[in-house]
């Protein structure tokens, strides 16, 4: 790592921080759900339309080049060149979804050294840190042997349509680096597979709504069971009596589904309250007996999903959103990440026979195979080198369960920049202050010593690329 750039990047960096949190805030302030419309100019609503215009005024007003890939995503280039690293952020969020404390979703502050709102972190912060990088190369006169392009996606948070669009209509570059996870490198990922496990219709349910959208463990859940009960369910659970029925309010921890780890599912709370206040029937009792036990860990246990490999870990398995139907059925969504060794076919064949047996369909599967970028290229242990060094760490390249751009793309892994550790702060509440998460905060130490890292991680993969 050439030592002197470094100091001049981190020089850089520092006197055009606030600058780029002023532009990062710029695209917050935009709503930008993704939203399937039948609609050329804005193919995921107008939302999304708009962040994309702005971010790429944002670069044009600094004098890249930039261009509109027929509204599905966007590009910024440096040294345009038939050899190109790219790197692919995204300005579509999730949901804002309810509980924000400190601030409202697209209402942007700085507080307690944060900056909170929706997409801060997730990833409109790292894709506007990635084009100031590309201006601090300009601007330093730092070379790189391949020309230098930031792609900036529309839907990446509810189906990666943009990128399926690009990759059939666009060459593709020589090496893709996704700043959209945590450091060191990523060279893999789990499979995704999204499904719905649909039961008989319920007699005594009368009413069920949880969960905003696959990829989020829900923090809160209703559920009304016909008849009334005014047992304690434990500090998860609120209950109310209205119209005959017992309302279950059940409130958790939100977690990306991916990393499910220390979340408490408000769709399983719900459940298990339900089957405990001998308000079901037996036929009734077994249906939701059997999703209960579906969220009861979050291996896939239940439904004999679960395994592991040594690569990526383990398989995870979590409802994430429930309703009923007109017809009186449940609808649980399962989201699972599937270890990158496992048999796809043999997983949604087992998963398809648990549900049978419990009396279920599967319905709405779809699956996604995971990604894997080859270990033994030099670009992974070059850009782990460069997070090691500048953090003080011994950190080793890594698979993951989330799921990003690069299992659409070839040549792609993962790079940051994320998974710094934060400071201990009384700003977010218990279940607060992550992605995909209720006042989502973006760390501004951390973005900032990313944004160091993130560059010569660049310059390193620009050295060593075959």
């Amino acid at each position: 790592m050439d030592q002197e750039i470094r100091v001049k990047l981190e020089q850089w960096i520092d006197a055009h921080f606030d600058d780029i949190i002023r532009d990062v805030s710029t695209l917050v302030a935009v709503p930008s759900v993704s939203q399937k419309q039948a609609n050329p100019e804005a193919p995921y609503g107008q939302g999304c339309r708009d962040a994309l215009d702005k971010a790429l005024a944002l670069a044009q007003s600094y004098g890249f080049e930039t261009r509109n890939y027929e509204n599905h995503c966007g590009s910024v280039t440096l040294r345009p060149g038939e050899e190109e690293i790219a790197f692919w952020g995204h300005l579509d969020v999730v949901p804002p979804g309810d509980g924000w404390l400190v601030t409202t979703p697209y209402e942007p502050v700085v507080r307690d050294g944060y900056l909170v709102g929706r997409g801060s972190d997730d990833n409109k912060g790292p894709a506007v840190g990635v084009m100031y990088l590309l201006r601090a190369f300009e601007e330093l006169g730092i070379p790189t042997r391949h020309g230098l392009r930031l792609f900036l996606g529309c839907d990446e948070e509810a189906g990666m349509q943009d990128v399926d669009y690009y990759a059939r209509s666009y060459p593709a570059s020589k090496l893709v680096i996704i700043p959209d996870c945590g450091f060191p490198a990523c060279y893999g990922e789990k499979g995704i597979i999204t499904a719905d496990v649909v039961t008989e219709p319920f007699s005594c349910v009368a009413a069920a709504k949880a969960g905003m959208a696959s990829n989020i463990v829900p923090a809160e859940a209703l559920l009304a069971i016909r008849g009334e009960t005014s047992a304690d369910f434990g500090e998860w659970i609120q209950t109310e009596v209205r119209d005959g029925c017992t309302v279950f309010h059940a409130t958790g921890l939100s977690r990306h589904s991916a990393f499910p780890e220390g979340g408490v599912n408000a769709i399983h709370e719900a459940t298990k309250a339900a089957c405990a206040s001998g308000l079901l029937g037996e036929a009734d009792q077994q249906a939701l007996g059997f999703l209960t036990r579906i969220n009861d860990d979050f291996l896939g246990t239940a439904l004999g999903i679960d395994g592991e490999d040594e690569m990526s870990g383990y398989t995870t398995c979590t409802g994430t959103m429930l309703k009923l139907r007109e017809d009186g059925r449940l609808v649980l969504h399962l989201n699972i990440r599937s270890h990158i060794l496992a048999d796809q076919a043999k997983l949604l064949k087992t998963l398809e026979e648990a549900c049978a047996q419990n009396g279920c369909t599967v319905e709405n599967l779809h699956a996604s195979k995971g990604n894997y970028f080859p270990r033994e290229n030099p670009v992974v242990d070059a850009m782990t080198d460069v997070f090691n060094e500048i953090n003080g760490s011994d950190a080793k390249p890594y698979v993951m369960g989330g799921g990003t751009y690069a299992r659409h793309l070839p040549n792609a892994l993962g790079f940051g920049l994320g998974a710094l550790p934060r400071e201990e702060t009384a700003l977010f509440a218990p279940g607060h202050g992550g992605a995909h998460q209720p006042d989502e905060g973006l760390h501004l130490a951390n973005f900032k010593k990313a944004l160091l890292i993130f560059g010569m991680g660049i310059l390193e993969a620009d050295r060593v690329l075959p």
